[in-house]
């Protein structure tokens, strides 16, 4: 009786901890909530669990993991954490209220210290998201935008793409393959195309249609438009050494390698990544769409 009435006295004196305040504090900083209620070591393994929940999402747009399924699951799982998280502080400091007599130790008057934890885990999630902005700038990150519509009705204005940045480390570019890549003749400046021929290969363009060693490609993907129009028919020539000739798949546009003075061929060097999955689009059917290399070519 003694050690309960001076639990309660010392939960008078302090007062209890505030549901609310909890669940804002969590909001502000995973775990900064617990650590509130006195519960730090909880607060710590919880933040912690949330920096890798970042880092898996981190690595699905770097091309490590770069597949829709896995950027999904990896934003899923960092929001039910989250959420998780503040129901957990917000249920713990009820209960406190309840039972005046469980409450731990508690930093009820020190809010500069929560000041200081709050700013130095903020910190320590800056750093996969300054390295990610320095991956994006550098071309590494593997998500990309598609600002015009020359790669319809693969991938249609607007959309946003994951792109695999480490395939190309240990694979040679194929036929098919959807590619990011650096601008030949503009330094970078990235472009979404598809890779049609490669080096030795001899190509042509045909009423919109590509022919590959004198044979015409099956192409499925391909919006030809006006058979006619003066990108849509090309002499033959061949690829040169080291490089790949890629075509939009909206036939009847320009900006890549049948303009040989504006782009020509690419360099495989300025290959970013293959493009795998739309990541986002305003027709939602469409997320999670494959537009890697089709499987009959």
């Amino acid at each position: 009786m003694a050690v309960a009435d001076y639990a309660q006295s010392r939960a008078s004196q302090s007062g209890s901890p505030s549901p609310r305040v909890a669940a804002l504090l969590t909001l502000l900083t995973p775990g900064l909530g617990h650590i509130y209620l006195g519960l730090v070591w909880r607060g710590i393994a919880l933040f912690a669990l949330v920096i890798v929940a970042d880092t898996l999402l981190m690595f699905s747009l770097m091309g490590v993991l770069a597949r829709f399924w896995m950027f999904a699951i990896s934003l899923a799982m960092l929001f039910l954490l989250w959420l998780y998280i503040v129901i957990d502080a917000t249920l713990r400091a009820s209960r406190m209220q309840e039972q005046p007599e469980q409450q731990p130790a508690r930093f009820t008057t020190r809010w500069p210290l929560y000041i200081a934890i709050a700013a130095g885990a903020w910190l320590i999630t800056a750093i996969p998201f300054l390295y990610a902005a320095h991956a994006k700038a550098s071309g590494q990150l593997g998500y990309f935008h598609a600002t015009a519509g020359s790669m319809e009705p693969t991938l249609r204005e607007g959309e946003y793409v994951l792109a695999d940045a480490t395939y190309y480390r240990n694979h040679k570019a194929s036929r098919g393959d959807v590619v990011v890549y650096i601008h030949p003749k503009l330094e970078g400046v990235h472009f979404i195309r598809r890779v049609i021929a490669i080096e030795g290969d001899r190509v042509a363009v045909r009423g919109g249609r590509a022919v590959v060693n004198g044979m015409m490609v099956e192409e499925p993907y391909v919006n030809v438009g006006n058979p006619q129009a003066p990108y849509n028919n090309m002499v033959e020539v061949r690829v040169p050494v080291g490089t790949v000739f890629v075509l939009g798949d909206s036939r009847e546009q320009g900006a890549d390698s049948r303009e040989m003075a504006a782009h020509g061929a690419v360099p495989a060097d300025n290959l970013i990544g293959r493009v795998t999955d739309v990541a986002f689009s305003r027709v939602l059917t469409r997320m999670g769409r494959w537009i890697g290399t089709p499987s009959r070519l």
